[in-house]
């Protein structure tokens, strides 16, 4: 215990009273210990230290990137969707170089933007391909092809394969197999014609008699068909 003056008579005082005896006034409140001292500027410090990491430029610059890096990949798989459905992206060309003649020989092939699901003995979901091809020495070609499946339409005698242009009437094109009797391709006669009608459509449609399983109707997107990709020189 230690004896202070008192502030208003000047008697002696202990520190621990609450008020001088002698005048009644209130004793000062007492002084603060070290130990309390030292856990105030403790406490202090971890204050403003939680306050300058929550404020401070660097973490509203981590927050940013991190939010950045959150949607990257949206915007990434957004750019990429957009790419991919960009008018006439559903074609492909290709040139190549025929092995027995000076010739190029050109292509351009669209996919059905459908499957069919065949039954046995080619049970499964399959696309349909159109292809156009321009070969040196075989002239020009309108070629349909399956994954699996039997054409019935031979090489030595032709057969009918139905084509709708659009919301057009469907027409019967000629058309005969391979000369090597594979049975997923068939060679649609009437190349100007067809070339003409596709040119104009956004939409054909072609059906033709598979072994065992009817005439499926497989459909294809030929908008934004692009000749000059098809008939570039390699």
């Amino acid at each position: 215990m230690a004896l202070i003056k008192c502030k208003e008579c000047g008697t002696e005082v202990s520190s621990k009273a609450e008020a001088c005896p002698k005048c009644g006034a209130r004793v000062a409140a007492k002084p603060m210990g070290c130990g309390t001292l030292i856990g105030v500027i403790l406490l202090g410090g971890v204050i403003i230290s939680i306050y300058s990491s929550i404020f401070s430029p660097s973490a509203e610059i981590g927050a940013s990137s991190a939010a950045t890096s959150a949607t990257s990949p949206s915007i990434i798989q957004a750019a990429k969707t957009s790419e991919s459905k960009r008018p006439g992206s559903q074609w492909s060309y290709s040139q190549g170089n025929d092995a027995m003649s000076k010739g190029v020989i050109h292509q351009a092939r669209v996919s059905s933007s459908n499957t069919v699901e065949f039954s046995s003995p080619y049970s499964g979901a399959q696309h349909a391909a159109l292809v156009l091809r321009t070969h040196p020495r075989f002239g020009r070609d309108i070629i349909f092809t399956i994954e699996r499946g039997q054409f019935l339409c031979r090489s030595y005698e032709d057969c009918t394969v139905l084509i709708r242009f659009d919301d057009e009437q469907g027409i019967n094109f000629g058309a005969r197999g391979p000369a090597d009797n594979s049975t997923e391709t068939v060679f649609i006669h009437n190349y100007d014609r067809f070339i003409a009608k596709m040119s104009k459509a956004k939409r054909v449609r072609v059906s033709t008699n598979i072994y065992r399983q009817g005439a499926p109707v497989f459909d294809f997107d030929v908008s934004g068909f692009d000749k000059s990709s098809y008939t570039a020189k390699k």
